[in-house]
């Protein structure tokens, strides 16, 4: 998947690289022991549209580039996007079904929408 940033196509890959730079922003802590949780919790975030998830899911997805753009700048890509495109609806559905095929987060994801539909299923 490609993302134009300041009139510049970046192929977002959604790589181990891809994983680390998530983890940095999406921790938890279990009993003093920091673990990240980077896809788990960007996936979250991704499904109820938040448009700051997906600046930080962007611009870990261009970070395996040697000029990868500045996270402002991205932010500026996806408010002009929204203006383009009347909303940002398309591409969180772009995102999340590309984060969905890569071969090393497929699994992750797959596993973790399991985990969430049994959570909910179970009676209360």
């Amino acid at each position: 998947m490609e993302f134009k940033v300041s009139n510049k196509e970046y192929q977002l890959k959604f790589g181990i690289k891809f994983i680390r730079e998530l983890d940095k922003i999406y921790k938890v802590d279990y009993q003093g022991m920091e673990f990240g949780m980077g896809v788990n919790l960007a996936f979250m975030a991704l499904n109820q549209y938040n448009p700051s998830a997906l600046s930080q899911v962007v611009h870990a997805a261009v970070s395996h580039m040697p000029s990868a753009p500045s996270l402002s700048t991205i932010d500026s890509a996806i408010e002009d996007y929204a203006e383009e495109q009347d909303g940002l609806e398309s591409l969180f559905e772009a995102v999340l079904s590309e984060m969905g095929k890569s071969k090393v987060t497929k699994s992750t994801l797959e596993k973790f929408k399991k985990m969430a539909q049994t959570d909910t299923e179970q009676p209360q």
